[in-house]
């Protein structure tokens, strides 16, 4: 999810959302030592819930390390190679949390049999989906970054490409672009912090740019859901897709924007090395819905790590009253 924000994590998964879906730029990156913030104590109980699901398979993290606290938290269950995804700010909007995290497992477990590079769960924990004190959460192999912590162009558009390859062969079709449900789940939220003016205007938006959007006017396949630069690590073995918690079906419009959205990277390059052609009026469309996700995404963090709020207004702000 909120890739979007950019949840991104330096190993496992799939923060979407964020945060991951990547992390939120302004939410926390920790090593140890925890930030005094109003979500202190939600995380050190997420941390405590993910060893004590460790502990059951013979685990033991004397030292684990929150790396990053967004739409999940994310933690490396140091000394273990291992890194668990706790959801944090995700089941306010996606109750069904458990679904989205096994359809992750499941979509990374096939990539990785079909020799994709992609991080893979945990060997160390059953691939599945775990609970424990309240908290819903999935296990992922630990891998050290290397090397650049940006892709460039090139290599995103020819990996989402091969990524792409791969996924039109997965057998099972996924609902399309279910993380677009993301913001009516938001707005009908009574605790959403928002101003009248600010959910019409976010209201208003979904409806426009949905009604813009055509899911046919390509063929649909499985994507990745949340493609952007922030889900692409550099491992010593090379780059490698993470974070596919928001993986659904839909146009690849979807996926592309995801990175042609970003003001920091060259869109006509990142199409240029996908290749194939490329619906421009889809994916300017899918662009804005991706703004739209963002915002609806940091105002939701907002609430629950304060250093988030500028960003988080700043957003709302774009947004015009209808």
């Amino acid at each position: 999810m909120p890739g979007h924000a950019t949840r991104r994590w330096v190993s496992g998964s799939a923060g979407h959302r964020r945060t991951g879906r990547i992390q939120p730029a302004g939410a926390t990156r920790h090593t140890r030592v925890m930030p005094l913030t109003t979500s202190a104590a939600a995380t050190r109980e997420a941390t405590a819930a993910a060893v004590a699901v460790a502990a059951r398979f013979g685990l033991t993290a004397g030292e684990p390390e929150i790396m990053a606290d967004g739409a999940n938290i994310i933690v490396h269950l140091h000394p273990a190679p291992v890194v668990a995804k706790v959801a944090a700010s995700t089941p306010e909007v996606r109750p069904d949390v458990g679904s989205w995290l096994q359809r992750e497992l499941d979509v990374a477990l096939f990539l990785g049999r079909a020799g994709a590079p992609v991080m893979a769960p945990s060997s160390e924990v059953p691939a599945a989906v775990h609970r424990a004190g309240g908290h819903v959460m999935t296990f992922w192999r630990y891998l050290k970054p290397a090397g650049s912590p940006v892709p460039d162009e090139a290599t995103i558009g020819s990996m989402l490409a091969d990524l792409h390859a791969v996924l039109r062969t997965y057998p099972v079709a996924f609902p399309v672009l279910t993380p677009l449900q993301d913001v009516p789940a938001f707005l009908a939220r009574p605790q959403t912090r928002l101003s009248e003016a600010e959910s019409a205007a976010l209201q208003a938006a979904f409806t426009r740019l949905t009604a813009e959007l055509d899911p046919q006017s390509a063929a649909l396949q499985v994507l990745h859901g949340d493609a952007g630069a922030g889900n692409l690590m550099a491992t010593e073995h090379g780059w490698v897709w993470h974070d596919f918690e928001d993986t659904c079906s839909g146009p690849v419009s979807w996926d592309l924007a995801a990175s042609t959205a970003s003001q920091r990277l060259d869109g006509a390059r990142i199409l240029a090395a996908y290749g194939g052609a490329a619906d421009r009026e889809q994916i300017a469309v899918c662009e804005q819905l991706r703004r739209l996700h963002l915002t609806v995404w940091y105002a939701l963090y907002a609430e629950r790590l304060p250093q988030c709020q500028p960003r988080a207004a700043e957003l709302l702000a774009s947004w015009p009253a209808p």
